[in-house]
């Protein structure tokens, strides 16, 4: 099984140690949309998108990727996220344009991020110290598990 994980990760670096971990768990190739183009993803068979999540919703340069690529039919593509508060599912409309693509999908995966943006900078931010340990170790799992699937 190849895989490879495309993040994006502007602010605080949340979701940069998502993609780290979950990379380092299943041997995974690592990319940075932000500093890197888009990649060829042909020869991979798993394909997790990672990103913070702005203004309620996945970074622009995700969705642009998941856009522009053809999916192969045996790839699974999986979701991953950290956002400062959690008491939704922010995967829905990415979701949403990946199944209209006809994508196998294998999954998603939130978790809280430190956030500062907007109001929540003038209170100091919240969830602060997130992602913890636990909640890496929680998408070492769920990595791990949708990669044996």
């Amino acid at each position: 099984m190849k895989a490879i994980i495309l993040y994006v990760s502007t602010h605080h670096g949340n979701t940069k140690r998502l993609a780290e971990c979950m990379a380092d768990s299943i041997g995974a190739d690592l990319v940075d949309l932000t500093k890197e183009d888009a990649p060829d993803t042909s020869g991979y068979d798993v394909i997790g998108l990672t990103s913070g999540i702005y203004h309620q919703s996945f970074h622009d340069a995700l969705k642009a990727y998941v856009n522009d690529t053809d999916f192969a039919p045996h790839q699974r593509v999986f979701l991953a996220d950290t956002c400062g508060t959690s008491y939704r599912d922010y995967t829905r409309g990415m979701r949403k344009l990946l199944m209209e693509k006809g994508v196998c999908w294998a999954g998603s995966f939130q978790c809280p991020g430190y956030d500062t943006f907007g109001v929540f900078g003038k209170i100091g931010g919240i969830s602060k110290g997130r992602p913890s340990e636990k909640d890496l170790q929680r998408a070492r799992d769920f990595v791990r598990r949708i990669t044996r699937e």
